[in-house]
C-alpha cells in the first residue's frame, strides 16, 4: 500500500525502518518462503504503524547472479525477461496474501549500480578490498567462464559421469569444479563442447581486517536491540571460527558491473550485491532515501528472514557498510526463522511437494487462513511443518469456535436486542476481573511483538482474549437476562463484549487484515492504534453494522484431498508406463556404445530441464543397464575404477553382488577400529547424523533442480552443521594429542570421515575425498621413523613408513603445521 509522498523519517518520533530477505526472482515463492521473511515482516510493520511508529516497509527482488542466468536459459529467455517475469509473479503473490509493503522493488537498477560500486569503491580505497587468482572452467564455444553449475563431467572420486562442478550427486562428495575429469560445458544446452582450465583474477573482501569492527558492532546490536537466539548463535559461531577473506566478484554478464580496471569483464558477486539491494530499493522508492539509510541516531532497522540468510545480514551487509568508513544506518533488530516443512518433506516445486504462491490461490481458501496458520506454527525457536489436518483444526477450533463464535455472539445480541446501539457499560467486581485479564494478555500482546519480536506469542495473547470474551457471555448470559427484564445489565455485558471485539480487531490487523476489516464494517468502527490497555472505545448510542459471520466450518475430510492435490502424488500416466516391457539391446559393442552415448545426453538433458525425480530415475536405470551390457561385451569389471565411468558388466545379478561384498567388507573394516566414546561422544554422533541427513536433503534438492532458495537454504543449513561439528572435532582432537595413546590404535569416530592414527607419536586426520593429511605431535619430529596411513577414496587402508624428513618435507608441501 505505497502512499502518495514518500514516508520519511520524522525528528522526535520513533521511525521504524522494516525489511524482509529479498526473493530470489527465479521461481515461485511457496509456503516455507513466505512465512520466513515477507509475512514475518509484514505483520510486524502493521503492527509498528498500529503502535504509532513512522514505519517503512521495503522489499523486492533479487535478480542477479547464476541462477537467474541458469533459469533464463532454461526458459529460452534473456536474464532481463527473466526477471521482468517473475518479478510480476512475486508481486501478484504477495498483493494475494496482502503483504503491506510501502514499496516492492528489484534490484537490476540503475540505483542498485550506482551504490553497489559506491560502496565498493570506499572498502577498496580503504584497503578492504585483495585480489586472489582462482583456476576455472573457460568455454571458447560460449566465450566465458563457466559457474559451477555450468559444468559436468566425470567425479573424480566414484567416477560418475554427470557430476556437476559443485557436488557429486551419486557419491555425495563436495567438489571444486576444476576437479573434474572429461568436462563439458552446460552454459547453453547445445553446447556440450570439453571447456579449458585458465586463470581468472577476482576480488576479496577482506573480513579478517574487518572481524573486530563487525564483531564490536554485533555485541553492541545484540545488546541494545532484539535478536533471535538462533541469529545469535549462527554469527557467534562464524566468529569463533575467525573470518576470512570472501569473494566478491564472478565472471558472469548478468549482475552489477566491477568498475576496477581490468575487471569490466565481471560482476558483484550476489552474495556481496544483493544485501545492498534494501538501500537502492529505498532509493527506487524516494531520492531521500539517505534520509533513512544514513541516520543511525533516528532509525532503528527491523530484518526478518529465515536463518540461512542470517550470515549475510549479520556479517557481510554489515561489514560491506563498515568498510567504507561512513555513517550508515544498520541493522538494530534481527529476526530469523527456522525451517518450516511441508507435512514430513521439504517443499519442491520440480516434485510439485507443497503448497506454492500460485497454489494457495487455486486452493479455495482465503489468504487470511493461510496467514492465521503460518504465523500459528511459525518456527520461532525450531523446525515446524504444515499439515492439512492441524490447519483444518486450529481454523474450526481456534478460529470458528472461540474467535468467530465470540464475535458473532457479540454483535448478533447487539442487533437483536438493543437494534445496534451501544448502551451504558456498568462494571461489575466480576466484570473487572475479566477486564484485569484481558489487561494481561494485552501487555503480553505488545510487549512478546515490541520487545522480543516473537508473532506466534502474540496471536495466542489474541486468541486468548476471545476466549475471556466467550466466558464473559457465557457466565452471564445476555440472552437470560433479556428474559428475566433484566435489559441494563444484559445491554451493559453485550456492550463490554462489543467493546472487547473492537479490541481484539486493532490487535487482529496484522495478523489477518482482510478479516479486520470485515470487522470494522461490522463495528462501524476502525481501529487506529493498539494502546497498552483495555479501554472502551465505543461509547453509549454508537451503532454497529450488520453482523455476519466471519469463517466457515471446513470438513476434515478436505485434509486428505489437500495433501494428495499438493503432495507430489504421480499422475496415473506415469503410474502405468512403470510396466512398460524393456526393448532388447543389440550385442555389438559399436551400437552399444552408441545407445550409451544417447542415453547419457538424455539424462544430461533432462536433469537440465528440471524434470520430476521419479522420471529422472527410470532415464538413469535405462543409461546403467545400457552400460551394464556394454561392460559384459568388452569384459570390463564393474569394481575396476578406471572403467567406472563407462558401464559395468555382467547381468543384474552379477552386478549387485561385488557392490555388495564391498559394502560388507566396509561395516567388518568399521567393526574392527575402535570406536571414540570419550568426552562429547554423543554429541559427536548426533552431529555426524545431522550432516549426513542434511548433505542426502541437499542432494535431492541440486538433483531435482530445486529453486535456488530451497538450495541455498539447505546449503547453508548444512554449512551450519558442519561448523558446529569441526568445533566438537577440535575440541576432542586437542584432548587426544594430549594424552598418552598406544601406538598403532585407530579410532574411528562415529563413522563421521574422522580417524586417528597414532604410531611413534604420530597421528593422522583424513580429509573428505581421501587426502592425506599428517599432523605431527611435538616429539614425533625426533624419530627415526613415522609409520603413517593413507587413505585410497575408497577408504582402503595402505600401510607404509617413510622417515621422519620425508614426512616433514610431505607436511610442507601440504601447507600443514
Amino acid at each position: 500500500m505505497a502512499a502518495t509522498k514518500p514516508i520519511l523519517p520524522v525528528e522526535g518520533k520513533r521511525n521504524v525502518m522494516v525489511t524482509s530477505a529479498l526473493p530470489y526472482v527465479n521461481n515461485v515463492p511457496h509456503l516455507g518462503n513466505i512465512i520466513g521473511c515477507v509475512l514475518s515482516a509484514d505483520v510486524f510493520a502493521r503492527f509498528s504503524r498500529l503502535r504509532g511508529c513512522n514505519t517503512l516497509f521495503i522489499c523486492g527482488t533479487d535478480e542477479y547472479g547464476t541462477a537467474t542466468e541458469t533459469k533464463a536459459i532454461a526458459e529460452g529467455m534473456t536474464p532481463k525477461e527473466i526477471c521482468d517475469k517473475y518479478n510480476a509473479i512475486h508481486k501478484n503473490v504477495y498483493d494475494w496474501f496482502e503483504i503491506s509493503f510501502d514499496h516492492f522493488g528489484r534490484t537490476s537498477t540503475e540505483q542498485q549500480t550506482e551504490i553497489a560500486q559506491d560502496i565498493f569503491w570506499k572498502c577498496y580505497n580503504n584497503d578492504y578490498v585483495i585480489q586472489k587468482d582462482e583456476e576455472q572452467w573457460f568455454c571458447v564455444s560460449c566465450d566465458c567462464f563457466l559457474a559451477d553449475r555450468f559444468v559436468e563431467g566425470t567425479c573424480p572420486d566414484c567416477g560418475y559421469t554427470d557430476a556437476r562442478g559443485d557436488q557429486c550427486d551419486e557419491c555425495g562428495h563436495p567438489l571444486h569444479a576444476y576437479q573434474l575429469k572429461n568436462p563439458r560445458c552446460k552454459f547453453r544446452k547445445d553446447c556440450g563442447k570439453t571447456p579449458e582450465l585458465r586463470t581468472s583474477t577476482h576480488l576479496y573482501l577482506s573480513l579478517d581486517k574487518l572481524q573486530a569492527k563487525t564483531e564490536q558492532f554485533f555485541c553492541q546490536s545484540c545488546t541494545t536491540g532484539v535478536w533471535s537466539q538462533n541469529a545469535k548463535d549462527i554469527t557467534n559461531s562464524w566468529f569463533a571460527k575467525g573470518l576470512e577473506p570472501r569473494a566478491i566478484t564472478r565472471d558472469l554478464k548478468w549482475g552489477t558491473p566491477v568498475p576496477l580496471k581490468g575487471f569490466e569483464s565481471k560482476v558483484f558477486y550476489v552474495w556481496f550485491d544483493a544485501p545492498i539491494g534494501y538501500i537502492s530499493i529505498t532509493a527506487e522508492y524516494t531520492k531521500d532515501w539517505d534520509k533513512w539509510w544514513r541516520n543511525p541516531e533516528n532509525v532503528e532497522l527491523f530484518q526478518f528472514m529465515a536463518k540461512d540468510n542470517v550470515l549475510f545480514h549479520s556479517i557481510i551487509f554489515p561489514s560491506s557498510l563498515l568498510g567504507t568508513g561512513e555513517k550508515w544506518t544498520m541493522v538494530n533488530n534481527l529476526s530469523a526463522t527456522e525451517y518450516l516443512n511441508y507435512e514430513d518433506r521439504q517443499f519442491s516445486k520440480s516434485r510439485g511437494v507443497g503448497v506454492f504462491g500460485n497454489n494457495a490461490q487455486e486452493s479455495g481458501i482465503p489468504a487470511d487462513i493461510y496467514r492465521f496458520y503460518l504465523l500459528y506454527i511459525r518456527p520461532e525457536t525450531a523446525d515446524t511443518h504444515f499439515d492439512w489436518d492441524d490447519l483444518i483444526a486450529k481454523h474450526n477450533n481456534e478460529l470458528l469456535n472461540n474467535l468467530g463464535n465470540f464475535v458473532h455472539r457479540a454483535l448478533t445480541f447487539s442487533h437483536k436486542f438493543f437494534d445496534g446501539k451501544l448502551t451504558s457499560i456498568t462494571l461489575t467486581e466480576e466484570d473487572k476481573e475479566v477486564v484485569n485479564a484481558i489487561n494481561l494478555e494485552l501487555e503480553s500482546y505488545v510487549h512478546t511483538i515490541e520487545k522480543q519480536v516473537k508473532l506466534r506469542d502474540g496471536l495466542r495473547n489474541l486468541l486468548a482474549i476471545s476466549r475471556h470474551g466467550n466466558q464473559l457471555m457465557q457466565a452471564n448470559k445476555p440472552w437470560a437476562l433479556v428474559k428475566a427484564g433484566d435489559l441494563a445489565r444484559a445491554g451493559s455485558v453485550v456492550s463490554l463484549s462489543c467493546n472487547v471485539v473492537a479490541l481484539i480487531t486493532a490487535m487482529l490487523y496484522p495478523y489477518m487484515p482482510a478479516t479486520a476489516e470485515n470487522l470494522t464494517r461490522q463495528l462501524n468502527y476502525k481501529p487506529t492504534f493498539i494502546p497498552n490497555s483495555f479501554e472502551l472505545v465505543l461509547g453509549e448510542g454508537h451503532a454497529i453494522g450488520e453482523p455476519c459471520t466471519l469463517f466457515s466450518r471446513i470438513d476434515p475430510a478436505m485434509a486428505k484431498t489437500w495433501s494428495q492435490q499438493y503432495g507430489g502424488a504421480q499422475q496415473e500416466s506415469k503410474q502405468q508406463s512403470d510396466n512398460q516391457p524393456l526393448e532388447d539391446l543389440p550385442t555389438d559393442k559399436e551400437s552399444l556404445e552408441r545407445l550409451v552415448a544417447e542415453q547419457g545426453n538424455v539424462v544430461r538433458q533432462a536433469k537440465a530441464d528440471g524434470i520430476d525425480k521419479a522420471d529422472l530415475n527410470k532415464l538413469v536405470q535405462e543409461l546403467r543397464r545400457r552400460k551394464s551390457a556394454l561392460a559384459k561385451v568388452t569384459c570390463t569389471s564393474p569394481d575396476d575404477k578406471k572403467d567406472k565411468s563407462k558401464a559395468t558388466g555382467g547381468d543384474s545379478e552379477n552386478v549387485e553382488k561385488p557392490k555388495k561384498q564391498k559394502k560388507q567388507s566396509k561395516q567388518k573394516q568399521k567393526q574392527e577400529k575402535k570406536q571414540y566414546d570419550g568426552p562429547l561422544a554423543d554429541s559427536l554422533k548426533r552431529l555426524g547424523q545431522e550432516v549426513a541427513q542434511q548433505a542426502k536433503v541437499l542432494r535431492d534438492l541440486k538433483l531435482n533442480n530445486a529453486s535456488d532458495d530451497d538450495c541455498k537454504a539447505a546449503e547453508s543449513r548444512l554449512l551450519g552443521l558442519k561448523g558446529e561439528l569441526g568445533a566438537i572435532k577440535d575440541e576432542i582432537r586437542q584432548s587426544i594429542s594430549r594424552q598418552n595413546v598406544n601406538e598403532g590404535c585407530i579410532f574411528e569416530l562415529q563413522n563421521i570421515g574422522l580417524f586417528y592414527l597414532v604410531s611413534m607419536e604420530v597421528y593422522k586426520q583424513q580429509d573428505n575425498g581421501g587426502l592425506l593429511s599428517l599432523c605431527l605431535l611435538e616429539q614425533g619430529m625426533k624419530t627415526k621413523t613415522i609409520k603413517a596411513i593413507s587413505f585410497s577414496p575408497d577408504n582402503t587402508d595402505t600401510c607404509k613408513t617413510t622417515s621422519a624428513k620425508e614426512t616433514k618435507l610431505l607436511l610442507e608441501k601440504q601447507n600443514m603445521d
